[in-house]
């Protein structure tokens, strides 16, 4: 049985603990910043950034006994030769004794190396494709300690222990420990640990191996999925038996638009304030600069308070829905899941227009993937992504693979207007994400038709009449059996109004 890393967030609770594990985290922050300082302005010097961590440990420490003996020398040396770099080094060392904690001081230096390392990641792709990028990537640079609201820092075996069954203890300074209440029956072994800050919480995060008993799928059915705004997720299954669904994606788009409204709210009083200030500057006494200063920073925290808040809600949805989604197809039987994925690329490369980008941008499709794909994993199902480039304007009879190939929308046979998609095959209405979904399938599973392709009452009932859930809906009251019932017909052409024959002569 495979063992896999799995996390148990604990929030930190309590007003002398929270200010206790703020105070720790605010210092290992400024550590941060002066070992960011250092690095930046060595490379001004110098013209390269020194990046080995052995290294970086043997500066502060007060005896290197690394392997790169003659690098540290010079190193060292290097930085001796200028003053700003030396009382940079200095005050590294002075803020380290004052961490009291030589472990976590050692988690920051790595976290630092792989943010200049993603850095140099991501600079090297901007020079390949610069139009994937907004804007230059740029280094690391230091956080500013009054607006902290954001940071993280990780902890081995070597500052943990577990006492009393269920208690976890972190240290933190030297004489001082943090006390947190596992789960009754939380019998994992524990790997590592991360603190946390997220705006005003504070969270010590568990890091446990956990056996992963990979589960065999209940059948070989495939799933379609597209994935929208108004619509969240289309799903049609190959199951003949199990109606398609649609999961409404309105709860998350609102909550959006109050996010970017509160936030938009905000973000124009800083500004009010920081005109007042630019323009009336000179005229104001300190004590009214300092008044105005207090606000900014006040609403600037909110800000911070509201952004943390919405990726806290946004993640418990999308962990629900994932769960919620994969279990059904597992439970109906379902082997193999794709995904359309140009919901995810076309944020980067489309102008939707202002509102609609707004909405858009703001879903983070990518994440409720990922979080498909691994849950889909711990029931034996695979996820695939594939590209859905006319999956919704093209006719369920059409031969998707021709029209992808040519690029002749001729070919689609059929048309789009909204959320319809008229089929000049058999000249009905079909709702166009459930095309969509089910040519992704198609498309997916490289078959020009499917299974119940033969049978047009049920092809249709997939495509024209779905089961819709609101998210609290799919949350709470959507079974397995809820889907089930479709069912088939001996009269499904004569009742269906079309020339069977016509209609499947299309190959």
């Amino acid at each position: 049985m495979p063992l896999v890393s799995r996390v148990l967030p604990i929030k930190i609770s309590g007003k002398e603990r929270k200010h206790k594990v703020r105070k720790l985290l605010l210092d290992l922050a400024h550590f941060r910043n002066l070992l960011i300082l250092l690095i930046r302005e060595y490379k001004k010097i110098y013209g390269n950034y020194p990046l080995n961590v052995s290294l970086l440990n043997g500066l502060v420490a007060k005896e290197y006994k690394g392997k790169y003996q003659e690098e540290f020398n010079e190193l060292l040396q290097n930085i001796k030769a200028d003053k700003k770099l030396s009382q940079f080094l200095e005050n590294l060392k002075t803020q380290k004794e004052k961490i009291e904690n030589a472990n976590l001081v050692q988690s920051v230096i790595r976290n630092v190396v792989k943010d200049f390392n993603n850095y140099f990641k991501a600079l090297k792709k901007y020079k390949e494709n610069p139009q994937k990028f907004k804007s230059k990537p740029r280094p690391p640079k230091p956080k500013k300690l009054r607006y902290l609201m954001d940071f993280l820092v990780e902890g081995n075996k070597n500052i943990f222990k577990i006492v009393e069954g269920n208690k976890f203890l972190v240290k933190l300074r030297n004489g001082r420990w943090l006390k947190v209440k596992l789960p009754k029956d939380f019998f994992y072994e524990i790997s590592s640990f991360r603190i946390k800050l997220l705006a005003n919480d504070l969270y010590v995060d568990i890091v446990y191996k956990y056996p992963l008993e990979i589960k065999e799928p209940k059948g070989r059915f495939k799933a379609g999925i597209d994935l929208g705004l108004d619509e969240l997720l289309a799903v049609v299954s190959e199951n003949p038996n199990i109606k398609s669904f649609i999961v409404s994606g309105k709860e998350l788009k609102a909550f959006n638009q109050w996010f970017n409204k509160e936030k938009a709210k905000l973000q124009s009083e800083i500004d009010s304030l920081k005109n007042e200030l630019k323009k009336r500057g000179e005229n104001l006494a300190k004590d009214q600069i300092e008044t105005i200063q207090k606000e900014i920073r006040e609403l600037e925290i909110r800000l911070k308070v509201l952004s943390a808040h919405r990726r806290r809600k946004l993640n418990n949805d999308l962990h629900k829905i994932a769960r919620k989604l994969v279990d059904l197809l597992y439970e109906t039987g379902h082997k193999i899941i794709y995904i359309g994925k140009n919901a995810l690329e076309s944020k980067n490369e489309i102008n939707l227009g202002k509102k609609l980008n707004q909405e858009f941008v703001s879903l983070p499709f990518r994440k409720l993937i990922e979080l498909i794909k691994y849950k889909a994993q711990e029931l034996g199902m695979e996820v695939v992504e594939e590209d859905e480039a006319y999956t919704s304007k093209t006719s369920p009879f059409a031969d998707i693979f021709k029209v992808r190939k040519t690029k002749n929308t001729k070919l689609c046979l059929g048309e789009r207007k909204g959320n319809l998609f008229r089929d000049f095959i058999s000249g009905k209405l079909f709702h166009a994400d459930l095309v969509g979904a089910l040519n992704i399938l198609r498309v997916g599973a490289k078959l020009l038709k499917l299974g119940f392709h033969e049978n047009l009452k049920v092809l249709f009932v997939k495509l024209a009449n779905p089961r819709r859930f609101k998210l609290m809906e799919f949350f709470y009251e959507v079974s397995p059996e809820s889907l089930k019932g479709i069912g088939g017909s001996r009269q499904a052409l004569e009742l269906a109004g079309v020339d069977g024959e016509r209609v499947f002569a299309i190959n």
